[in-house]
């Protein structure tokens, strides 16, 4: 984790210049007193970062240090599609990948393409939640993506007592509610998840459709629904 974190800081710097603790420790949620130990780290292991006192301080890398570390590792990759969602990514639980994965995928941009790209979230802000607010604990949206992942059968217990085992196949969030398409002897359907309040992962197993396309099938549900 420190090392993922230390990278990440690296890339930052270089391609901002210069930031300061306090805006680092943001950007990474941790603490300042973590990122002067991580700057500390950086030095140690031969990196020109540096600091500087003073209203116009901070820390920086010294002039033409660059690095090409960009590649993802497998979480980073399955956040790809996430990067220019925060909210979603963090409910999936891949929010540190998909942040660490904008980071490296700014850092291999030319400074000019990348102040365009980062430019968007001046004018853009997506909200994936309803206006009642969040409708269902993060934590078993990441459990049914783990469900999903690995092809387990998943128990879910709503807020009317009732409870039921299903064969996810992918989540859907429309205009701030969460749908989950599972199949079930044969046939795909869909099950909202407004009034979800537990999710329990079985061991058993069981084979989604080769055939199947969430986006395809989807876009079919909702013309049949109108």
């Amino acid at each position: 984790m420190r090392a993922a974190r230390v990278l990440e800081m690296l890339l930052i710097l270089q391609r901002r210049g210069r930031a300061t603790a306090g805006e680092l420790a943001a950007l990474l949620e941790v603490s300042e007193r973590t990122i002067l130990r991580d700057v500390e780290a950086l030095g140690e292991a031969g990196v020109p970062v540096y600091t500087m006192q003073g209203p116009k301080g901070g820390i920086e890398l010294l002039d033409g240090f660059s690095t090409r570390l960009t590649g993802l590792t497998a979480d980073e990759a399955r956040s790809l599609l996430l990067v220019g969602q925060p909210a979603v990514s963090h409910r999936l639980g891949l929010g540190a990948s998909a942040r660490a994965t904008r980071n490296k995928m700014i850092g291999a941009l030319s400074v000019p393409l990348a102040e365009q790209a980062e430019s968007l979230s001046t004018w853009f802000h997506h909200d994936p939640d309803a206006w009642t607010g969040h409708r269902i604990p993060h934590g078993e949206l990441r459990r049914l993506g783990s469900c999903i992942h690995r092809s387990r059968v998943v128990e879910l217990s709503f807020a009317n007592g009732t409870s039921d085992r299903k064969h996810p196949l992918g989540l859907v969030l429309k205009a701030g509610s969460w749908f989950l398409v599972c199949v079930e002897q044969g046939d795909v359907l869909v099950t909202c998840l407004d009034e979800l309040r537990a999710t329990r992962i079985t061991r058993q197993k069981f084979r989604a459709p080769e055939d199947f396309d969430l986006g395809a099938f989807w876009e079919s549900h909702v013309a049949s629904s109108t």
